[in-house]
Parts: C-alpha cells; sequence; structure tokens
C-alpha cells in the first residue's frame, strides 16, 4: 500500500512537472506571437521582419515581405480582438528546418472585414528565444 502510494506521488508530481514545464513555454510562445502581431497591427512591416526567425528571413527578403504584408493587411482595417484559438507544439514540420515547432492559431477580428484566421509559426532559435518562422492569414 505504502509502495502504491508512493509511485503513485511520484507520477502525479512528473505530470505536474510536464504540465508547467508545457504552460510555460506556451506563455513564452504566445507573448512573442502577440508582440510580433502587434507590430503587423501598427504597419512596423520592417521591425516584425527584423524579429523573425532566421528560416522567416531567408524565406522572404525584408522588401518582398514589407510589400506582401502591406497588400494583405492594409484592407483588413486595425485590429479590434484577438482570441487564441489553439496551440500545437512539434519536433519538426514539413518544409522547415529540423528544430523545435509551436504553431499557434488566433481567431482575429478587423474592421473592415471581420472573423480571420491567422496562423504563426514560432521557432526556437538557438538562443533560445522563440520566434515567427511563418505566418498566414485566411
Amino acid at each position: 500500500m505504502i509502495k502504491q502510494f508512493i509511485v503513485l506521488s511520484v507520477l502525479l508530481f512528473c505530470a505536474t512537472f510536464a504540465y508547467t514545464a508545457e504552460q510555460d513555454i506556451l506563455d513564452k510562445v504566445e507573448s512573442s506571437a502577440r508582440s510580433w502581431l502587434a507590430l503587423t497591427d501598427e504597419g512596423l512591416y520592417t521591425k516584425g521582419w527584423k524579429k523573425a526567425s532566421s528560416h522567416f528571413q531567408k524565406k522572404w527578403p525584408e522588401s518582398d515581405w514589407v510589400k506582401a504584408i502591406d497588400v494583405i493587411k492594409k484592407p483588413l482595417g486595425s485590429m479590434e480582438a484577438r482570441y487564441i484559438a489553439s496551440a500545437g507544439y512539434s519536433q519538426g514540420l514539413s518544409g522547415f528546418p529540423k528544430g523545435e515547432y509551436v504553431v499557434v492559431q488566433f481567431y482575429t477580428t478587423f474592421k473592415h472585414r471581420g472573423l480571420a484566421m491567422e496562423t504563426i509559426t514560432l521557432a526556437k532559435e538557438k538562443d533560445n528565444t522563440w520566434r515567427v518562422a511563418d505566418y498566414v492569414i485566411k
């Protein structure tokens, strides 16, 4: 009976520790995603590009990114509300280099568009910072 109690206690401790570590990662990732999105909401596309991951910067030359995101975001109008819809961790995504990723989806309302789904993929960089590796809005 005591042995079972000890085993159960150890399992509960491990589960709590794993949940806490996962929640810590998700909190950091959500904060990084929201900070980056705030830059795009304010039209600071170059600053957002500079804060993005190396993968993002290789995929999108700065001038191409600024032109593309301006064409996408300008007609939407100002961001009115943004709510997290989902977040998922992965140790590999198709089309991305090996590494750790979190895909975060937000329900976002814009003045001229209404509801949109923003999907942001964040990559854990060598300095352990989570940076935007991809952005899609539908």
